[in-house]
């Protein structure tokens, strides 16, 4: 700094001393030895490949990324036998491996074993060659951990059922080649990304389209040799990505039967950055330079003030400017949002204490003021002589990945309310208990400043209601006089027409939902809403046997609050019109056992429901708080897992509420249909081929009678009763027994049976099977798990097209389900489908 200010002070004996610096810089090979050593540790301690160098076979210089590949901390490592790392078995074959790489005899990355601290046994990919490290010879070796990769290859050889899962999710590009017709059948996201082609565009392209033409031949040699396994790995072989650009791979294969078909799996990692590591760090700082700016990730060189001295080219595009210099000279918490200031000063404050800092999100702030989640790790850098000289940061823009986690929990959140409101209103049969609880819990839900429901009643007028104020003043003088916030209303029966909220009227008679997101932009809005501050509502009809039966309202004094939530309140209306049925039925009830059997179903929901959505929302809610309680410690890894789970248990949430709002619609009378013509001998070929790839170990037969007539039908909710009745005939027949399918028509009835080979239902349990939640001890409910909505579903789909169906069956021997449509139906007047179902 004082040279600096002394350069500015006196401009002749700046150059001067500039000029000094200059030769003894040319004339000092161990001043330019010094300078590479500096940038090639700032290098090291942060590429994400392990680098050690060892000096007669022991440990001289390890990288964070050895000591984190290994368990072991520097201390512990450095003066260590290298070989002591590798499990007994493999040493004779590093060896052997690592001194034909020495002489020049081998250029490709061999695998071995080796034991972390923990006593892990973990596969790596090594490449080793000399160097001068401290002007003696040494060997620089890099470790590459393949233990996923070599954890793939296995699963991929035991279960080519599983492949597709795993690849979908994997880091390594995925590509499988179909090895009669030579060309790409399935291409995993990773691949994808890595060059530049959709999932549609790589499927059916000849191999060697990614591979530069002039060097096909070279290449095609090398892989068939690593899938012949004559080399381990196939290395540092050069595709081409969409845009043309080069790309260098590491390729290892397996071959496998996938659908009966002889394919090859190649698993593809890309190298590009390795390799240009590899082939610069011995070069000049020009290509030091090149390689940091071409890392994607934002870097950035401080001092230990904080101040940037140094940034690559993508921190200039994170930060949303043109040039270095607006950065240069910057303080780095310049652009770190307040309230994560005193987070990122901890963050800097460990590595200088510890050498680097564990990473952390935060909120970057860029150029214009934009708050960009990012992600960031802090390493200490240190001059020749050890002394602490500032820090190296990289940041990484995680906006994609947290807008996913946050649509996740969303979801989460959405089905736990949807639970919770299904649970409350369901707890009592008193109609105005079950209007407070609908505006009570819808409310809470949507964060809904002003819930409203209104019933309607059979002769065309509103009947009683409920409403709930939240932060805002209600919108009656009554309410006010009382000081309360919510508050069952009865409002005098009068005619729809006649009420001055149009709205209302609108959903009334087009039985369709209306959202409006900013009251401002429309016209028509009830101006005792726009006085009381409201910007947006949602409201929807309230649906049984048909009639529209209530109006339930949600309003916001935000504006766009209710965007993309008309799915979720269009189900809690559905839900809504099932206590309300209830509960009328329970008041309407003129004898003992009428209430004794409302009672009772109302007590077989609750059981039924509440313990198959209280274990996977359990599920949910104990990941949940996990990753909220202990974000920062988590692992990436640890979170995507915990994500998945949290999407496996709201799939299943999701399953379970669908069945449920199917059946309550079928049950309601409210269940639509689109009925077409139907050629049933089709749909029946289909279902059995999609079937088959799922359930190859059982035969397949159909016996279709000729000629088939077409039937008016609705082919969605037919193909889900073929697909219900095959999948448990799968699941409740061994494996190599026929499952056979038959069709056949009469003078008034199309008639389909699926016959199984089976465990076969008792006598006593047929007429019951159909049952809603009905588990028959026999297994047929409980052998596959599930709550005992399917066949439920069926019959009632059957029975609104008008037909019946029902079961045969022998135990042990296998079971026999029938169903018929009628044929000759052509009146469709009624049969449209609203969008909203299941």
């Amino acid at each position: 700094m004082n040279d600096k200010s002394n350069a500015t002070d006196l401009p002749g004996d700046g150059i001067s001393l500039l000029r000094r610096r200059i030769a003894e810089f040319k004339a000092s090979p161990k001043l330019r030895y010094n300078l590479a050593q500096q940038l090639f540790e700032s290098l090291f301690g942060i590429t994400p490949t392990a680098i050690y160098v060892t000096q007669n076979a022991t440990l001289q210089y390890v990288n964070h990324q050895f000591q984190s590949c290994t368990g072991y901390d520097k201390d512990e490592l450095l003066g260590q036998d290298f070989l002591r790392l590798v499990i007994p078995e493999d040493r004779d074959a590093v060896t052997e491996n690592a001194l034909m790489m020495l002489n020049g005899e081998s250029l490709s990355p061999y695998e071995y074993r080796i034991v972390t601290k923990s006593g892990e046994t973990r596969w790596v990919a090594g490449t080793i060659t000399p160097i001068q490290y401290l002007e003696q010879q040494a060997t620089l070796g890099s470790l590459t951990d393949v233990t996923e990769r070599k954890r793939m290859e296995r699963a991929s050889r035991e279960s080519d059922e599983r492949y597709r899962t795993l690849f979908e999710s994997a880091e390594e590009g995925i590509l499988i080649i179909d090895n009669e017709t030579d060309k790409f059948t399935y291409a995993n996201p990773a691949i994808c990304r890595m060059l530049g082609y959709s999932q549609e565009e790589l499927r059916g392209m000849d191999r060697s389209a990614i591979h530069p033409r002039d060097e096909w031949m070279r290449v095609s040699s090398e892989l068939e040799a690593q899938a012949t396994g004559k080399k381990a790995l196939a290395t540092n072989i050069p595709c081409l990505t969409k845009d043309r650009a080069p790309l260098y791979v590491d390729i290892s294969a397996t071959t496998a039967l996938i659908n009966k078909r002889e394919c090859t799996i190649g698993f593809f990692r890309d190298v590009t950055e390795r390799k240009q590591m590899e082939d610069e760090l011995l070069e000049s700082e020009g290509k030091l330079q090149t390689m940091f700016d071409s890392i994607a990730d934002g870097i950035i060189v401080t001092d230990l003030g904080g101040n940037i001295i140094r940034l690559n080219d993508a921190t200039m595009s994170l930060h949303g400017c043109s040039h270095k210099e607006e950065l240069a000279g910057t303080r780095l918490l310049d652009f770190v949002a307040e309230q994560d200031r005193d987070r990122v000063m901890e963050n800097m404050e460990r590595a200088f204490e510890h050498g680097r800092s564990s990473s952390m999100e935060y909120l970057l702030l860029t150029r214009n003021d934009r708050e960009v989640p990012a992600e960031l790790s802090t390493a200490l850098l240190k001059d020749k002589s050890g002394k602490p000289a500032g820090f190296i940061t990289i940041t990484k823009d995680i906006t994609e990945r947290k807008r996913a986690e946050e649509e996740i929990l969303q979801r989460t959140r959405e089905l736990a309310a949807l639970h919770q409101v299904l649970t409350a209103i369901t707890q009592t049969l008193d109609i105005d208990k079950v209007l407070r609880e609908i505006v009570s819990q819808v409310g809470a839900a949507l964060e809904s400043n002003y819930t409203s429901i209104v019933m309607v009643n059979e002769d065309g007028s509103l009947g009683v209601g409920s409403e709930e104020f939240v932060d805002i003043a209600p919108l009656s003088a009554r309410a006010q006089l009382q000081g309360v916030t919510r508050r069952i209303v009865d409002i005098t029966p009068s005619p729809i027409s006649a009420r001055p909220h149009g709205v209302t009227r609108k959903i009334i008679t087009s039985g369709e939902p209306v959202v409006i997101d900013d009251v401002d932009a429309v016209e028509g809005t009830n101006p005792i809403l726009v006085a009381a501050g409201i910007k947006s509502y949602a409201g929807v009809p309230i649906k049984a046997k048909k009639a529209i039966i209530g109006v339930l309202f949600v309003h916001s004094t935000r504006r766009n609050a209710f965007d993309r939530k008309a799915e979720l309140l269009i189900a809690f209306a559905d839900e809504a019109a099932i206590a309300i049925e209830n509960a009328r039925l329970y008041k309407d009830a003129s004898t003992v056992g009428a209430l004794r059997e409302a009672d009772r179903l109302k007590t077989e929901l609750l059981a039924n429901v509440s313990h198959d959505l209280r274990t996977p929302l359990t599920s949910i809610k104990g990941y949940t708080t996990t990753i909220l309680r202990h974000y920062d410690r988590l692992a990436d890894e640890e979170k995507r897992d915990f994500l998945h789970e949290i999407e496996l248990a709201s799939d299943r949430l999701t399953e379970l509420i669908e069945n449920l709002l199917q059946l309550s619609k079928l049950e309601a009378g409210g269940f639509h249909m689109q009925k077409e013509p139907l050629a049933i001998a089709s749909m029946v070929s289909n279902a059995i081929e999609d079937l088959e790839q799922k359930a190859k170990s059982h035969h397949f037969v159909t016996r279709l009678g000729e000629p088939l007539p077409l039937v008016d039908a609705d082919p969605r909710r037919i193909r889900q009763v073929l697909d219900n009745l095959l999948s448990n005939a799968v699941k409740y027949s061994a494996e190599d027994t026929e499952i056979t399918v038959e069709c056949q028509a009469n003078d008034t009835d199309l008639v389909v049976r699926v016959r199984d080979q089976g465990i076969g239902i008792g006598p006593e349990e047929l007429d019951r099977i159909f049952d809603r939640f009905y588990q028959a001890s026999s297994g047929v409910s409980g052998r596959g798990g599930g709550v005992g909505l399917g066949l439920a579903i069926c019959k009632g789909i059957i029975e609104a097209h008008g037909g019946r169906i029902w079961a045969e069956s022998t135990q042990d021997e296998g079971s026999t389900f029938t169903f018929t449509l009628p044929l000759g139906q052509t009146d469709t007047s009624d049969q449209t489908d609203d969008g909203h179902e299941p």
